[in-house]
């Protein structure tokens, strides 16, 4: 017959475990590929709505013949800063984020392969 001995207890009690961040700072600290791809959109979204806000002054600009809404470099600077925007500053990301969200997700992966390398 097995005689089972009780397990010794230990001298010091284990810690406490640590608290995870909340709120921005959870958003900000994540590696989670779900987190990090809605960031990404997000401030897409924010750059799209400054392209569309740029959109609108050559709009208003092209609305009527001669009009004064802004000067002709002002006019050019608006134009090429609203292609840029919505190129590299909504386009690029939004569709980084989107992979970043959904690949993972569409393979059947937990997270990616370097989580720390995506954050």
């Amino acid at each position: 017959m097995t005689a089972v001995a009780e397990r010794p207890t230990s001298a010091t009690p284990e810690p406490p475990p640590a608290q995870r961040a909340r709120g921005l700072l959870a958003y900000l600290t994540s590696t989670d590929h779900k987190r990090i791809g809605i960031a990404y959109m997000v401030t897409a979204f924010i750059f799209f709505m400054i392209g569309g806000a740029l959109a609108e002054v050559i709009r208003a600009q092209l609305f009527s013949p001669n009009s004064n809404l802004v000067s002709e470099s002002t006019y050019d600077q608006v134009f090429t800063m609203h292609g840029s925007i919505m190129l590299f500053l909504f386009l690029g990301p939004f569709a980084f984020g989107l992979a970043n969200y959904m690949v993972p997700l569409q393979i059947g992966a937990r997270d990616m392969a370097f989580p720390r390398l995506n954050a």
